[in-house]
């Protein structure tokens, strides 16, 4: 009852929306308004209801009414979530029950109550669910099954159309309650309420993509290649309109006396509903789904794009200007179409009643064209509505703020001050603020006067012959840290300055003051002290200078108070060290070269005894020249040649002697041989251990092996030992000993012989010792001296041991 009752509402509210349409509008003047919303999904559905309301299905399932503003922005009203993954929607001609086809089956939602009202689920996806005039759905199944099921309230009835082997395109039932479906074989199969075949439609040369029926009896056909095709259903005879395009139709509709066609690529199309051609063209966004249009023309179109649907709108243009009504401030005036400012004045500056102030809602006009407006009670209103110089005067003097232009006021928030000549900033009235004691001289001053030179920079203004320092100049016009100087001085008053006056009261030229510091290395640090009184002109403060230092420009310190200051006196922390000579007389272990100067009586007759010109050697210097007096003066430089000489010579002598070292060290072998072969009877004990151990225990030859046998035994030795003062020694060509001291005998050792003697060094350098064979005990006398005395080379202790054999071989000669 109540579905007939809202079906009833529903066709009179359409008889008297086609009595109101029956003047198509001129569609003409529309242009696009632009975009005026945009949605976060694709919709399935986009519906314009009866009351004006949009209903709109998500691709998610979300079912939502929604408002329309004049803006063109929807706002919800109420939704339902389906959480399903819809393939398409519609609502049925009473506008209260919705379909929503999806993967799993059919949601109906109803609208009265906004719950879902019936769930079919299905094992395949459905693309469509129509109701027909007798209230059974229809689901369609583009693939899969490929055919339409009937359901009653109860569920699937058994009737469905015939199998579409080429699959399902589109899909519709008819006013009457015919099924027409169109294939991707190019047809339309028309079926029975009951799902019988009873027609097949051969004309579209395209897939048909979209069907709709019309209440007038006429079914649409909308293709993929641009083509609409109108069927009279009682007769199925078609007409054929081209779009202008090959864009693929999305969507078919009815409104005004048109035929709405929605494509591909934003593409809308009207099609006049009598003849059925062509009439406008539009351009919207996306895959329009939907289309709602005013009585009067202007409409919104809604397009899908991958992410969203975005709703673009077309408007009037009533007085031509190419700027729709809805965009139009001034609808009916061609020379306005803007005002920004809202302030009933046109942006254009060369249309009617055009705004000077486009953006500012307070004004509008300017007499003067100086960017002030003439309305006082606006905002910046002209002061000086013809002056274009002038508009504004902050301080009210009467001279504008622009200091630049006619009466300016060069101090605009000074009302005692306008003008300035100079141009250092402080004004010309001398009555005025700040005024400027020096008019004509671009100056800046600011302390004791204002705009006048001022030299440092540091605000006090230079003396000049009408502004002294005793008027308040600057004392100091170069220092900008310092100006005044009660003392004259030439040190600053100010404490923080540079170079403060630390004597303001009395006139001084110090610069440094003496601090006492056990800790310094002077015994005191200098700190800066400026302007006290300093009579001996050394810079520093008279009061800190030690006593009597004060009175001695050279000195100002004296640590040890012996009367001599630190700069002249040789130890400051010792009073009775004054001088170099005081230090060196009283550390005699001060070795250093002047103090072994000090200390010898020889050195200063020395220096006593130079005549004045005359050069005068150091300590080292004058000594060596003692030692060597020839060589004295040749001593005290050496060119280069000689000293690659000396290196050369070095050289050569170090080669030298470690060729005698190693011919040595041979020898002192030989002589160890000899000795042992002399001591054990020319048996080697490293061959006899039997006169090894009878020579460490003093009873060598019981073994019958070593002892001195015969006089050959000594050939050898007494060869090396060279007895013979006529022979001479083996070394003397090698001319080892120096010249200027004779060598003393070479001692002889019982094991061996040192390096130094066989080597002649000088006897003050070697201190042989004899050594007593092992096990033997040294005679207690020596046996007697030969005529000559003791053999040149022999010492008493060789003699005492060795004597009676010399006796024995040579005493008879």
């Amino acid at each position: 009852m109540n579905r007939f009752r809202a079906l009833m509402v529903v066709l009179l509210l359409t008889a008297q929306m086609t009595v109101a349409a029956s003047a198509a509008p001129d569609l003409s003047t529309l242009t696009d308004a632009g975009q005026t919303d945009v949605l976060n999904a694709p919709l399935v559905l986009w519906s314009e209801l009866n009351d004006g309301s949009i209903l709109t299905v998500t691709e998610e399932g979300n079912v939502s009414l929604n408002t329309l503003s004049n803006a063109g922005i929807l706002s919800l009203q109420w939704s339902v979530m389906l959480d399903a993954e819809a393939n398409k929607a519609r609502v049925d001609d009473a506008q209260e029950l919705i379909t929503v086809a999806h993967q799993t089956g059919v949601y109906v939602v109803q609208m009265s109550t906004q719950t879902v009202y019936r769930n079919l689920s299905t094992p395949d996806p459905v693309n469509d669910a129509v109701y027909d005039q007798e209230g059974n759905l229809w689901l369609m199944y583009s693939a899969g099954k490929r055919r339409a099921d009937r359901y009653d309230a109860t569920g699937f009835t058994g009737a469905s159309s015939t199998t579409i082997q080429s699959g399902i395109s589109a899909f519709e039932i008819l006013k009457d309650g015919r099924i027409a479906i169109a294939s991707y074989d190019k047809k339309i199969y028309v079926h029975s309420s009951e799902g019988v075949l009873i027609q097949t439609l051969t004309d579209p040369n395209a897939i048909v993509s979209t069907l709709f029926s019309l209440d007038n009896g006429t079914m649409l056909a909308g293709t993929t290649g641009g083509t609409v095709y109108a069927y009279a259903t009682d007769s199925w005879t078609v007409a054929t309109q081209a779009l202008g395009h090959t864009k693929q139709t999305t969507y078919l509709g009815h409104t005004n006396g048109y035929v709405v066609v929605g494509a591909k690529q934003g593409k809308v199309s009207f099609l006049d509903e009598t003849n059925f051609t062509l009439v406008e063209n539009f351009e919207a966004s996306g895959e329009i789904i939907g289309v709602s249009m005013a009585f009067n023309g202007p409409f919104y179109a809604a397009g899908n794009t991958l992410e969203s649907t975005k709703i673009r709108y077309f408007d009037l243009d009533s007085d031509g200007d190419t700027v729709n009504d809805r965009n139009d401030a001034f609808p009916n005036d061609p020379t306005q179409r803007a005002d920004t400012d809202e302030d009933g004045y046109g942006d254009n500056p060369d249309g009617n009643q055009a705004d000077a102030f486009p953006n500012d809602g307070t004004q509008w006009e300017d007499a003067d064209e100086d960017g002030y407006g003439d309305n006082v009670a606006g905002n910046n209103p002209d002061v000086f509505p013809n002056n274009p110089d002038q508009w504004s005067d902050a301080d009210g003097d009467g001279y504008g703020d622009n200091s630049n232009g006619e009466d300016g006021d060069v101090f605009p928030t000074e009302s005692s001050q306008w003008s300035d000549n100079d141009r250092d900033g402080y004004g010309d009235n001398p009555d005025g603020f700040k005024p400027d004691a020096c008019p004509s001289v671009n100056a800046f001053s600011s302390a004791d006067r204002y705009g006048c030179p001022d030299s440092d920079l540091d605000g006090y203004s230079n003396p000049d012959e009408n502004w002294t320092v005793e008027d308040g100049a600057d004392a100091l016009p170069s220092n900008p840290t310092q100006w005044l100087d009660g003392d004259g001085d030439g040190f600053g008053d100010a404490a923080d300055g540079q170079e403060p006056d630390a004597c303001p009261w009395e006139f001084g030229t110090s610069r440094k003051a003496v601090r006492v510091d056990a800790n310094a290395t002077k015994g005191y640090v200098a700190v800066p002290s400026f302007g006290c009184l300093d009579e001996d002109g050394d810079g520093w403060v008279d009061r800190t200078e030690s006593t009597k230092m004060e009175e001695d420009a050279t000195e100002h310190f004296d640590g040890d108070a012996d009367g001599v200051g630190s700069n002249e006196d040789y130890d400051d922390t010792r009073p009775f060290i004054q001088t170099e000579q005081d230090h060196c007389l009283n550390e005699k272990n001060d070795t250093s070269e002047a103090c072994l100067g000090w200390n010898n009586p020889a050195y200063q007759a020395y220096l006593k005894s130079l005549e004045e010109g005359e050069t005068t050697l150091g300590f080292f210097a004058w000594n060596t020249s003692l030692q060597d007096p020839a060589g004295s003066d040749a001593a005290l430089s050496v060119d280069d040649e000689i000293l690659s000489q000396v290196i050369t010579v070095g050289l050569v002598a170090f080669v030298s002697l470690t060729a005698v070292i190693l011919a040595a060290a041979y020898v002192i072998n030989k002589r160890k041989v000899a000795t042992t072969t002399k001591e054990y009877g020319g048996i080697n004990p490293l061959l006899s251990s039997n006169a090894s151990k009878e020579a460490l225990e003093g009873r060598g030859g019981l073994s019958a092996a070593g002892g001195v046998i015969s006089d050959a035994s000594w050939d050898d030795d007494i060869a090396q030992l060279n007895f013979d003062e006529s022979e001479p020694d083996g070394f003397a060509d090698m001319d080892l000993v120096s010249d200027s001291e004779p060598a003393e005998a070479i001692s002889v050792t019982y094991e061996e012989e040192s390096i130094e003697a066989i080597a002649g060094m000088p006897a003050s350098v070697t201190k042989a010792t004899v050594a007593e064979a092992p096990g033997q005990t040294m005679p207690d006398q020596a046996p007697p001296l030969p005529e000559g005395g003791l053999p040149e080379g022999w010492t008493m202790d060789q003699w005492r041991w060795y004597g009676h054999e010399w006796l024995a071989k040579y005493g008879k000669n």
